[in-house]
């Protein structure tokens, strides 16, 4: 029945393919002028939509406001400007053949579907195994490979990846080994020549357990082939769809246009990447979702999101910081609300009380948990409910020792490497002149990466100290925030600059920051700063071109991103402020102050 309507499908799309070939033909579609097209597509919806949001705000003050309607039906259209932009329009001419990634695939298709027997090492050594059985042995002993084991590309030809290569064979049953050769063969005939072989040279398969479990459930529907990709590439557009509209839901038409032009046109995680792969923008959803279900005081769920983003890609766990920081700063106020009795008195009593006849602490009402809101604990349970859930589950698929191995290969071999596409707090500070790349590439050694990595590990030991005391000045700077604040979905907005200083992340991962449009829903002027970074990020990106200058770029603009939405978001510190915080007393404005920044208009 399925072939059948395979077959129907095709003889129906046949004319409709054939006229979209057609119509791909023109110039105006080539890859160069549609790519300098898109760029300036990209950067003109951005920095639009930043001058829309201050005309929008001056002509209310001039009390000539635009209509509401009209404004609606101008986001919309940037939203669906933006969404298509992110795809390149589908333009075959500059995305990959058949829409499909076969890079992501060769690593995230095989690597969870034989997880069994690859484990995190041997993708690269059982691929040469598979291609040497099926007749292809004196190729494979001319290229090179990357040994997963130390990060390190190696000689086929050498001993030790020779030894391992034949090591791989008695991992498989024989209808298995028979089904991984027939997958690796697909992969080989379809990308043979040099991206065939740079596939082997990649830095392998790398997520957690969790994503592990979920993706072998769905590449074991079948064999590698055009049309199965084809179907899986389709989960990741659902998830782009489905964080688009949970914003729009959550956050309304304003917050949801911001949020969707920042995404469709930032250039660090830009379709380059991750486009037409498979299951990797479930992180990405899971992470917006959150966020939504917390605005929507959905808190238990939320909780369950997060912790489900954070298992399965690891640093999203740093977005609980927000939460952290708002749930300790309440647990404080509550202790020494109940230090002083005021727990315990009825209110009219706690207002008449003098200051200087505090109430005896009395017996803490429910106890330990007393000092948390319900929607503190209905948070934690989500937190709690998913860990029980998830990870016994993925054990159970994975094996029993898959996170030992997951920790030792992934959070210790491969986070430990730099790459050129790294973005963060930690490539700001080891990128120096004489240790760029164009310097210290090296085509004579067999890594011609090896001095350029170990000269940015070696400079990152030194700075280790300066390092941290960033990471711990902006955790003081987000208590300082965060510290009147009951919104949990700020504090989870505002921990995206935390997340880029403590965790290195690779160029595509800086999708997360479509969370910090939430914030211009509490500061409009935040709004036009998220629009005017992703806008910038397109400009820079047309200016360097060794990549990792490029990307260090990159990360300093999103470092000081990440710090005009503290300062634009916080008042400025006295040490006043902090007395009257303390005390539960409102805080007196700085000399001269205008008024504070408001949110955006009610929609």
């Amino acid at each position: 029945m399925i072939d059948q309507a395979w077959q129907l499908a095709g003889w129906l799309g046949a004319p409709i393919l054939a006229a979209a070939d057609f119509f791909w033909q023109s110039p105006l579609f080539a890859n160069d002028s549609w790519s300098r097209f898109m760029n300036g597509v990209r950067i003109a919806l951005t920095l639009g939509g930043a001058l829309l949001l201050v005309y929008e705000v001056r002509a209310r003050k001039l009390r000539a406001p635009v209509p509401e309607r009209t404004r609606k039906r101008i986001a919309i259209a940037m939203s669906a400007m933006a969404f298509g932009a992110y795809f390149d329009f589908f333009n075959p001419n500059v995305r990959y053949p058949e829409y499909y990634h076969r890079h992501e695939y060769f690593h995230y298709y095989l690597g969870s579907k034989y997880h069994e027997e690859l484990g995190y090492h041997r993708l690269y050594e059982c691929a040469a195994a598979a291609e040497i059985d099926l007749g292809r042995g004196a190729e494979v002993n001319r290229r090179e490979l990357r040994d997963l084991r130390v990060n390190l590309i190696k000689k086929n030809s050498n001993p030790e990846v020779q030894a391992n290569i034949a090591a791989c064979k008695p991992l498989f049953t024989p209808e298995k080994w028979d089904a991984f050769k027939k997958d690796v063969d697909w992969f080989y005939q379809v990308s043979r020549g040099g991206y065939w072989d740079n596939m082997q040279k990649d830095h392998g398969y790398n997520p957690p357990p969790v994503w592990t479990m979920t993706g072998k459930f769905f590449s074991s529907f079948g064999h590698a082939s055009d049309r199965f990709f084809k179907v899986l590439s389709s989960i990741d557009i659902l998830f782009h769809l489905g964080s688009v509209a949970m914003l729009f839901w959550a956050f309304g038409w304003r917050v949801g246009a911001v949020a969707t032009v920042f995404w469709g046109c930032n250039a660090p995680a830009n379709f380059y990447w991750t486009g037409g792969a498979f299951m990797r923008m479930d992180w990405f959803f899971l992470l917006v979702a959150s966020i939504c279900l917390t605005r929507k005081r959905m808190f238990f769920l939320a909780g369950f999101a997060l912790t489900w983003s954070a298992l399965l890609r690891v640093f999203p766990l740093i977005f609980f910081a927000g939460w952290g920081i708002i749930i300790a700063l309440y647990i404080v106020r509550r202790f020494r609300d109940w230090r002083l009795g005021k727990l315990n008195a009825p209110l009219e009593t706690t207002k008449k009380r003098k200051a200087s006849a505090p109430a005896a602490p009395g017996k803490l009402p429910g106890g330990i948990l007393g000092l948390l809101h319900r929607d503190h604990r209905a948070l934690i349970g989500g937190c709690i409910v998913a860990i029980g859930v998830l990870v016994p589950a993925s054990i159970l698929v994975t094996g029993a020792k898959s996170y030992e191995h997951f920790v030792g290969h992934t959070l210790t071999t491969h986070n430990n490497t730099p790459l050129t596409n790294h973005m963060g707090l930690q490539t700001i500070l080891v990128h120096d002149w004489e240790g760029r790349m164009r310097f210290t590439r090296d085509d004579n050694l067999e890594d011609p990466f090896q001095g350029w990595k170990q000269g940015r590990l070696d400079r990152h030991k030194k700075l280790k100290p300066v390092h941290y005391g960033i990471v711990l000045l902006l955790g003081a700077w987000m208590v300082w925030a965060l510290r009147r604040t009951k919104l949990l979905w700020v504090g989870q907005a505002l921990s995206a600059p935390l997340v880029m200083s403590l965790a290195n992340l690779t160029c595509y991962y800086y999708s997360m920051f479509i969370c910090c449009a939430a914030l211009a829903m509490v500061r409009w002027q935040l709004g036009t700063v998220v629009l005017l970074c992703s806008g910038a990020s397109q400009i820079l990106l047309l200016n360097y071109y060794w990549v990792d200058d490029k990307f260090t770029a990159q990360a300093w603009l999103f470092f000081v991103f990440g710090l005009v939405l503290l300062w634009g978001y916080s008042r400025p510190f006295s040490f006043t402020r902090l007395g009257a915080w303390w005390q539960g007393k409102p805080e007196p404005k700085s000399p001269g102050a205008g008024e504070a920044p408001k949110a955006a208009p009610a929609e």
